[in-house]
């Protein structure tokens, strides 16, 4: 009886909670499917770029260059210069020589 009571007098707060609670879960389940889809779509966009092109590009000199002479000192420099380009241009890395 006590807790029929209670629910009659509480009937608004129980169904706006609820609706509240059912509201979060929707856009957080929204927001869990499409947002990585979107970062990936950026990535995608940057990674077509010419500035990431061009820093394959040097990272595939750099590479060529490291399996002709490991020990040789062009390379590096090639190595260092596509990672510098990798980094401003966020670009995925493609290749990673250890040093």
């Amino acid at each position: 009886m006590k807790i029929l009571n209670f629910l009659k007098n509480k009937f608004k707060i129980i169904i706006i909670s609820l609706s509240v609670v059912i509201s979060a879960s929707a856009i957080i389940g929204v927001g869990y499917h499409f947002i990585p889809r979107y970062f990936e779509a950026k990535q995608e966009d940057r990674d077509s770029s010419r500035k990431c092109k061009s820093y394959r590009a040097l990272a595939e000199i750099a590479y060529g260059l490291y399996k002709s002479d490991p020990e040789g000192s062009e390379w590096q420099e090639k190595f260092e210069e596509a990672q510098k380009r990798q980094a401003q241009n966020k670009c995925t890395t493609v290749i990673s020589i250890s040093q």
